[in-house]
């Protein structure tokens, strides 16, 4: 399948499409990331939603600005695909832009941002994600900043 019907499939009403077309970009590997990159400015909230996804399945790190700069996205759903994209990436300058999340409207943005931090870990990770835990009241959004708090080497027992 070349990459232009990979492209069109992006748009198709059907999510299983889109979800087919997305792993068609990851499976070429890092030549799709420029083109993933640029979907990331689609008019379309799926496209920009599956390319977010596909970069952080990439792996490459020229997605790094492009992802934090679609934390700032209108659609919330996009929002949290970058965020979990970023985790993906692993590169800890992202923690200070995905701690800022945990004011994010949507509770699945700040979950995804969350889950990002635990696997980044280190330090400032852990810092942001107590912070976030201060000021979360949503239940669930809470239970994920504590798995993160784990999966960052934190143990949680006296929360």
């Amino acid at each position: 399948m070349t990459i232009q019907t990979l492209i069109s499939r992006l748009s198709d009403r059907d999510k299983a499409v889109r979800a087919e077309a997305m792993h068609g970009l990851v499976a070429m590997g890092k030549p799709a990331a420029p083109v993933c990159i640029a979907l990331l400015s689609d008019g379309d909230w799926k496209v920009r939603y599956r390319a977010a996804e596909a970069l952080g399945l990439l792996g490459d790190g020229g997605a790094y600005a492009p992802l934090v700069a679609a934390l700032d996205d209108e659609k919330d759903h996009v929002r949290y695909m970058a965020a979990k994209g970023l985790g993906l990436l692993g590169d800890p300058h992202a923690v200070e832009r995905l701690g800022r999340m945990r004011d994010d409207e949507n509770e699945f943005v700040r979950r995804s941002a969350a889950r990002s931090l635990g696997t980044i870990g280190g330090e400032e990770a852990v810092v942001a994600l107590r912070e976030a835990l201060e000021g979360e009241t949503t239940d669930g959004v809470r239970a994920t900043i504590l798995e993160a708090l784990r999966d960052a080497g934190v143990d949680t027992a006296l929360h």
